[in-house]
């Protein structure tokens, strides 16, 4: 009986070794950390969106990663700050992070930031074009019965917030309700 005992400690103990070495090597970008970041950061952190920096590849990533690790752990990014314990708890368009994902991401960091296999890359995700009329699901219409156009306005870059008041005229279109016989 006990020869039987250590044979099957024996045959199981390198599953617990191999187990405990998954749980401890390093998150990589590739693998771990790009999916995330296209889920809940990419919507505001690429090229021609509002967010001051891109995070949709590494090279771009990487110079940012200790200031990404602090906004996550603090949780003041991404900007999510409806209080997940009171009232509805699940939203349509939540992008916080859960806690296992704030933990990959600090450990990401802490391991140096490794990039990985750029075979386990995802494929980049494909972001609808976004400068036209974006609610035909929504409302169920192609295009909205008016639309106001701005004058042009660019916030001057280091500066405080600017109070702008645009005085826009809107041209409305002409409807004619002469009854027809």
């Amino acid at each position: 009986m006990d020869s039987r005992l250590g044979v099957l400690i024996a045959a199981i103990l390198p599953t617990f070794s191999l187990a405990a070495e998954l749980n401890t090597k390093a998150p990589t970008f590739a693998k771990d950390i790009a999916p995330i970041l296209q889920e809940k950061c990419q919507t505001c952190h690429r090229a021609g969106e509002m967010a001051p920096m891109s995070l949709v590849t590494y090279a771009e990533t990487r110079p940012w990663v200790k200031d990404i690790k602090q906004r996550v752990v603090t949780r003041n990014m991404p900007p999510w700050h409806l209080d997940k314990t009171v009232g509805i708890q699940h939203f349509q368009n939540d992008i916080s992070l859960s806690d296992e994902q704030i933990s990959l991401i600090a450990r990401w960091v802490d391991a140096g930031s490794p990039k990985g296999d750029p075979k386990d890359m995802p494929a980049a995700k494909v972001w609808p074009n976004e400068q036209g009329w974006n609610f035909a699901k929504l409302f169920g219409q192609t295009e909205p019965d008016l639309i106001v156009r701005s004058t042009p306005f660019t916030q001057k870059a280091g500066a405080n917030d600017t109070w702008w008041k645009p005085i826009v005229e809107i041209h409305r279109p002409v409807v004619d309700d002469t009854p027809t016989i």
